[in-house]
Order: structure tokens, then sequence, then C-alpha cells
């Protein structure tokens, strides 16, 4: 028997006997450019032979349209789901003015079933199809949630970095200014003024420290600043609106200002330091600054190397704990406005044998979703534990649940309940498969109004992987 390469091509052109078949059962269509011939998400679609001019099958993902094939004279378009009763997961056009075969759904199953020669061809073709089409679009999934990933994190560094920049460019201004003032002082300080000023100093970086510890209360810090502002006009002080603010960043109130016009010899001496005193707690202030949005570029830079398990081998021991830490920091953008994150973690968890870069794009998978269906506002629940044998991680949102009629299609390959071009449907199958396939653990899920909880269970044991 000759071996005929068209039956393994993935765009097999239809000729001669097999094309005959269809021409008898089919009818012929004209469509201009643009033309549907289906719509991703149709449930009942027709199968085409492109008989002269060009299809061009794309499917939706994210804000892109990715170009999956182009049919052209003699190929046909179709998906293995016309058999399965399974939805469309691409979208046909007529590129040109363009001449179809156009067959019914139910006539060409029959033809399927009646017809070895056109089974042979047909089917062998669909099926490469659908593994190719799948291939590229997990590779497009991971693409895709690389991106958001690489937006969110170009946004979570951005904020620190701007604030380091104009902390470092206002500093430079603040030490000029305060080596004016010095240098143009006429009458030199002191010893009671300069340790009085010198304790000025030490309560401005110390309430620094005392800021990041303990917050103040809003209207605590306001009452302050009126009532520094009053003792500023009092005295004569220009721009005492301005300059109130800052001594209250400070530490400084009405009554310390009291005493320390005693320290300094009266009010007067003391009005003419004050822009060396606001310079201070400036000072104490943009180091802080600078110090908070350096040290929060370096714990993304970390979290970002625990995520991604730089410069480690892709097998090892595993702290699931960091990988949950380093995902939540990744996704920090999406979390930071009306979602709560309640942690619940069993410390007691040994470290386990595990992908622990693919793991965490299971946390991400989930996580993600979690975020998704809370909306603006909500209260995901990370919880950990030790049971039998198996290390088990939840992840809970109080959402509004998933509808039961889709439960059953959670892990079904490209099926997705976000609108069209919100996703590709391939998250969860890709989490399904690495802790199934990779890790030879298992994922499960229930759901009802008001709570959705992901499970999944990983072997502690070290076993073997798949490689």
């Amino acid at each position: 028997m000759l071996h005929d390469p068209n039956e393994e091509a993935l765009f097999p052109r239809l000729e001669g006997d097999v094309l005959q078949q269809l021409i008898e059962v089919g009818t012929e269509v004209e469509l201009e450019d643009g033309d549907v011939l289906f719509q991703e998400g149709d449930q009942n679609y027709h199968f085409f032979v492109v008989l002269d001019g060009e299809v061009r099958v794309t499917k939706q993902v994210g804000d892109d349209e990715t170009l999956l094939a182009v049919h052209d004279q003699g190929e046909f378009s179709g998906e293995i789901s016309m058999l399965t009763g399974g939805p469309a997961i691409a979208t046909g056009r007529a590129a040109g003015k363009t001449r179809l075969l156009k067959i019914e759904p139910d006539t060409f199953r029959r033809l399927i079933a009646e017809c070895p020669g056109v089974a042979r061809v047909v089917l062998s073709a669909m099926a490469r199809r659908s593994s190719d089409v799948d291939a590229q679009l997990r590779q497009q999934e991971k693409l895709a949630a690389l991106g958001k990933l690489s937006a969110g994190l170009a946004h979570e560094l951005n904020n620190p970095a701007s604030a380091a920049k104009r902390a470092a460019s206002q500093l430079r201004d603040t030490i000029n200014d305060l080596q004016k003032l010095l240098l143009s002082r006429e009458r030199p300080f002191t010893d009671k003024e300069r340790k009085a000023l010198g304790e000025v100093q030490r309560q401005a970086l110390d309430c620094a420290e005392c800021r990041d510890a303990i917050p103040i209360d809003p209207l605590e810090q306001a009452d302050r600043e009126d009532a520094l502002t009053e003792w500023l006009e009092d005295h004569d002080v220009d721009d005492a609106w301005r300059i109130a603010p800052v001594l209250a960043c400070g530490g400084l109130d009405a009554n310390r200002l009291e005493s320390l016009a005693g320290e300094m010899g009266g009010a007067q001496d003391l009005v003419e330091v004050l822009p060396w005193i606001e310079g201070v707690v400036s000072l104490a202030d943009l180091l802080d600054q600078v110090e908070q949005s350096t040290g929060r570029i370096s714990d993304l830079v970390h979290a970002i190397k625990e995520y991604s398990f730089m410069d480690q081998a892709p097998q090892q021991e595993v702290d699931l704990h960091e990988g949950l830490e380093s995902t939540l920091k990744i996704l920090a953008h999406k979390t930071r406005k009306g979602i709560e994150v309640v942690r619940e973690y069993d410390r007691s968890l040994p470290r386990i044998c595990a992908y622990g870069n693919e793991l965490n794009q299971v946390w991400t998978n989930l996580i993600d979703n979690a975020i998704d269906a809370l909306g603006e506002k909500g209260k995901i629940t990370l919880r950990t534990s030790n049971q039998k044998d198996s290390a088990v991680v939840e992840v809970i949102d109080n959402g509004p649940g998933i509808p039961p009629a889709v439960q059953r299609r959670m892990f079904e390959p490209f099926f997705t309940t976000k609108g069209q071009g919100m996703g590709t449907g391939l998250g969860l199958d890709i989490a399904r498969r690495i802790v199934k396939n990779r890790h030879k653990g298992d994922i499960r899920f229930e759901s009802q109004p008001g709570e959705t909880r992901f499970e999944v269970w990983l072997p502690l044991g070290a076993g073997e992987m798949e490689g």
C-alpha cells in the first residue's frame, strides 16, 4: 500500500473521490471579504471546503486576535468539536471573495460514519490540527500570563522607583538650602542652642521611624498641624500653613515650640532658625522615603527571583508558603484595593520535592481567578495543611460562586466563563496538568454562592516526577 503524505498534513487538499463525495452532499455558497463562516463559541456550525479564495481562522486572546490558520483552495475548515458537540474554539472569516462548499453538521457526521475514505483524511487532519492549536494557545496563554505579570511588576516597580527619584532630587535641594542657611547666619549658636537643635534633629529622625511602626491617627495629625499653624501665625511667621505640616511630621507641636523658644533665647530667635528646623525635618522624611522605596524595590526583586526560581535547578525541595507569598507579591497590584487576603498556614508543613516555578504558575492561575471572581471587593483565604501524606493548598474566595451548569467543564481545555477575548480557557487546564502529570497530585474544587474552594493535593514523599 502506498503512503499518502496528504493524510498526515495539517491542511490536506481534498480532491478526487473524497472531494466528489463532499460535493454530492454540500451546497455551494459565495462570501464577500470579512463574512463570517463560524464564530467562536457557536454551538452549531458547518463544515466548509474552500473551492476558491481563502478562509482565515483566528482566536481572540486578551486584546489580541491570534491567527491560527489560513485555508486556501482545496482545503477544509472545521474542528474536531463538530463531532463532539462542543462550541467552536475559533472564528472563521472569508479573506476576499470566496467560494465555498457548505455541509450541514448532521450531514457531515453521517458522512464521516458512512465513508471511510472521507473519515480517514478529515478526522486525522482534524486531530492533528486540534493538537497544534492546543500547543499554540498554551504557549499564547503562557505569554499572556507573563505579559500580565510583567505589566503588574512594571507598575509595582515604577511607584517606588519614582518616589526614590523624587526624594533624591529633593534631598539635593534641601541640603543646599540648609548649607546656605548655616553660611548666612551671622551669630554662631551657643552650646545651649546647639544642644536644643540637636535634640530637634534626633526627634525628627526618631519620629520618622515611629511613623513606620505606628501610623499617626489622621485626626490627631490634623489637630497638631492646626495648633502649629496658629502658633506660627501668632509669631508672624511667613507661610505658616506650609511649614506647620512639615514640623508636625517631625513630631513637633505648639508646646514643644514654646519650650524650644525658651532654650533659644526667645520666640524671635526661634523664628529665625525655623527654616533650618524645617529643612532638618524634611531631610529626615526624605531619607525615610528613599529607604522605604529602595527597600520595596529590593523586596520585589527578591520576590521575582523566588517566583521564577532564578539560578536554581528546575526540581528541588520547595517551601509552599514561600511560593504562595512570592505569588502574592507578584499580584499585589490586583489585591491592593478592596480585596482582603487571609493566611491560614500550617507552618509545620515540610518542604516537598517539586518544580517550584511551575507550582507558582498554579498559584498564579488560582489566585488570579479568585480575584477576577471577586471583582473589586471580597476576601481570599489561603490555607495549607497536612492530610493523608499530602500537602494540601486551598485557595478560597467568598465570591458569587461557579454556576452548577458549568462546574463539570471547569478543567476542560478552551472553556472559559469570561467574556470573549478575556481568556483562552487554558489556565485551569494548565494547572491541572502541572499538578497531576508533573507532580502526581490532584486538584479539585467545590463551589456554591458565597464560597468557591480549590484544593491542590501534592504528595509529601519525593517520588519520581515526570521529566
